[in-house]
């Protein structure tokens, strides 16, 4: 039977979550109680845990084999009455469950491939050279000022991955190219933990195609390394724009994983 955890018993599923040997700095950061979620524990017959972000995105460690993680699994999901979203991101499943999920179609369930990356710095041969904005733009951190210009971009720094405006400055960081003083793109940290920053870039689509997302990435990477942190990527693998960026930054693809997202309570 799966048990919420209080946030002073995360440590439990982190050493699942550590056993696992898995990279998602987003569940890293719900386990070591620096972002939002909730954590779910099941000791007896078979140890495994539950980790989902506030924002729904979700990944099961542990003895995930049996039946009785099974019908957990599926209760959680199937009567979802103690789950603070109503929408799953799920990091690559259970080989039982991901068939269970193909046989439901696409419209109930979509499945998609990503791609993580990890960042060489010996691939990166633009870091011997100064970052120089395009003529007209201007490179910035991302002030709490500038956070609410961020918002037509969908990113809600706010509230997404981040408890607010002063939890984002505070733990988290992000640089952006301004226009006029607007920002026409934007990098920032999803989540930062175990020395992973999980990166996230948006263009305004009118000032696309012309270069800017590597740039105002690349001075991201110039914060993280700075602050002794290691970049990390993950996007879909039919997303070659992303892929492409990725690989001229210096970062290499390390693994792939199926990703399922899926409307709850769902019907099996």
């Amino acid at each position: 039977m799966l048990v919420e955890l209080r946030p002073e018993h995360f440590d439990a599923a982190l050493r699942l979550y550590r056993d696992a040997g898995v990279c998602f700095p987003l569940i890293s950061a719900v386990l070591q109680g620096k972002q939002r979620g909730q954590v779910f524990l099941n000791e007896s017959p078979s140890e495994f845990a539950v980790a989902i972000t506030n924002f729904g995105f979700m990944l099961v460690v542990g003895n995930s084999r049996d039946k009785a993680v099974d019908e957990a699994i599926g209760q959680l999901i199937c009567d979802p009455l103690g789950l603070r979203v109503k929408y799953l991101l799920w990091y690559d499943p259970p080989i039982t469950w991901q068939s269970r999920l193909d046989a439901l179609g696409t419209e109930t369930a979509r499945r998609r491939n990503r791609i993580r990356f990890e960042f060489h710095k010996s691939r990166a041969t633009w870091l011997n050279k100064p970052i120089e904005p395009p003529a007209g733009f201007a490179l910035s951190a991302v002030s709490r000022d500038l956070i609410p210009s961020t918002e037509k971009f969908g990113v809600q720094l706010e509230s997404r991955f981040w408890a607010s405006a002063e939890d984002f400055i505070e733990h988290g960081f992000g640089a952006c190219l301004l226009k006029d003083g607007e920002i026409v793109t934007v990098c920032y940290a999803a989540a930062v933990a175990d020395g992973l920053a999980e990166v996230d870039v948006v263009t305004d689509p009118e000032f696309r195609e012309r270069g800017l997302a590597a740039v105002v990435t690349q001075q991201f990477i110039f914060e993280c390394l700075r602050r002794n942190i290691a970049p990390t990527w993950d996007c879909f693998d039919y997303n070659f724009g992303s892929v492409k960026l990725a690989e001229k930054l210096g970062f290499a693809a390390a693994n792939r994983y199926p990703f399922y997202s899926f409307n709850i309570p769902i019907k099996l």
